[in-house]
């Protein structure tokens, strides 16, 4: 569905710094949204940054950018109708993300320097952007984000669609796997309980949590973004023993210390709303020792040469020697957690095992190769290809889940397009003679 609210890129050209000498803009009213104004600087601003941004390749036109600036004080609007409020902490955790991603491995200096202004001074700039993209971001989830399609709807829609407009779906893979994983000794465990204890005091001593995530937690993703996991999430998002916590803390509370299969964590609460929860978290995974690892690898490098000599089958190994229970029980097939098929795409798939099936015909059994478990943790695997299906176009047969969400995408489209018809009827827009009342739109009328 195309994205309503302005692309983080067309966020960044707002709120960078543009001296006299780079730019001079004589400013001029353009639009006016209900007791919202679009200033012509609005445009020649972010577009001159994009520009710059992106090296001159952008597509994005001062119309494209026009339109989207339209809609988004359209939902603005509404939400103003609708009593939408946004609380500070959620601004400050967005705003805390975002400056954590933007500094990455550069540093904060580099940061500074690229807007020309202080820390201080950026996010004070944000703060009132992000609000806004927050609150219409809302607004546009409860006009679409209940729509369901029934499947009559998706057949209907495939029926519709002329054939160059099917997609591609790029090769997919099967395979099944033996996974030798080292054990923990209890000092070993005990030792990083003890590590994350001490930084769980930091915490409470008033050290930024995010900070400390980006610093010690061994969850790389959530870590470039202070801990934080994802936006808001559910119970049953989450494992049971991190949500059993989890869900007892109260805004700001910092948790014990929570065991479960990934590993050891602490957890933070940032917000809660109704059944859902924003959490931060930092994780210790335990690490087996490279004589562990050595010991590892002889013992699946004695497997697999067992059933190369025939004296045992793949199944049979599966069986008796794999470590990891959801796929032990089915002849060490694994089963993809986004799709529920047995199919996984080249991106969908750990590189090293990506590497080693492409190499393989079906029905191959690979030697052991160092790989990672789906809890992050070093682990060795042998594995053998089930099956490849080929690159075609999508078809309703074979490619269902696709065509739904294609179909559910343009149902969605289609409703968010009839409520800006309404909403430009109820709407008091005004757009003043100018170069942009000759562009032609999208989705706005």
């Amino acid at each position: 569905m195309k994205k309503i609210i302005l692309v983080l890129l067309c966020f960044v050209a707002a709120t960078l710094k543009i001296s006299a000498q780079e730019r001079i803009v004589l400013d001029q009213v353009i639009a006016v949204v209900g007791d919202e104004m679009i200033k012509k600087s609005d445009i020649d601003n972010q577009m001159y940054q994009i520009q710059v941004l992106s090296g001159g390749k952008t597509q994005t036109s001062a119309c494209d950018l026009f339109e989207e600036l339209l809609i988004q004080k359209l939902l603005l609007h509404q939400a103003v109708l609708d009593s939408v409020t946004v609380n500070d902490a959620e601004v400050e955790s967005e705003i805390n993300r975002r400056v954590t991603m933007f500094t990455g491995d550069d540093g904060l200096a580099k940061f500074e320097a690229m807007y020309g202004k202080s820390e201080l001074e950026i996010r004070a700039d944000w703060k009132p952007l992000i609000r806004d993209q927050i609150m219409a971001q809302r607004v546009q989830n409860s006009i679409v984000g209940s729509i369901e399609i029934s499947p009559t709807e998706v057949k209907k829609f495939a029926a519709s669609l002329p054939v160059d407009s099917f997609p591609m779906v790029p090769a997919s893979y099967g395979y099944a796997e033996i996974v030798f994983k080292a054990k923990i000794n209890a000092e070993e465990d005990a030792e990083l309980r003890k590590k994350l204890e001490d930084i769980r005091l930091r915490a409470l001593n008033g050290e930024s949590f995010a900070k400390l995530a980006v610093l010690y937690s061994d969850d790389t993703e959530s870590a470039k973004q202070g801990g934080l996991l994802g936006d808001y999430v559910s119970r049953g998002d989450l494992v049971p023993e991190f949500s059993a916590v989890a869900f007892r803390l109260k805004e700001g509370e910092i948790s014990r210390v929570v065991k479960t299969n990934f590993g050891y964590h602490i957890i933070q609460m940032v917000e809660i709303k109704g059944d859902k929860i924003k959490v931060r978290h930092i994780l210790l995974r335990p690490k087996a020792t490279p004589v562990a690892m050595q010991e590892l690898m002889q013992r699946a490098d004695s497997v697999y040469h067992k059933i190369k000599i025939d004296s045992l089958t793949f199944e049979q190994a599966v069986q008796q020697f794999s470590s990891e229970s959801k796929s032990k029980y089915n002849a060490g097939r694994v089963m993809n957690p986004y799709t529920g098929t047995p199919q996984f795409e080249a991106t969908m798939l750990e590189p090293t095992i990506l590497y080693t099936l492409r190499k393989m015909q079906v029905g191959d059994i690979s030697e052991p190769i160092l790989s990672y478990d789906e809890t992050g943790t070093q682990v060795y695997k042998i594995v053998k290809l089930t099956n490849v299906t080929p690159e075609h176009k999508a078809t309703l047969q074979t490619d269902y889940s696709l065509i739904k969400e294609m179909a559910l995408n343009n149902k969605r489209n289609e409703t968010f397009t009839q409520w800006l018809a309404q909403k430009q009827q109820q709407t008091f827009i005004k757009i003043p003679e100018s170069e942009f009342k000759k562009c032609k739109f999208k989705q706005l009328k």
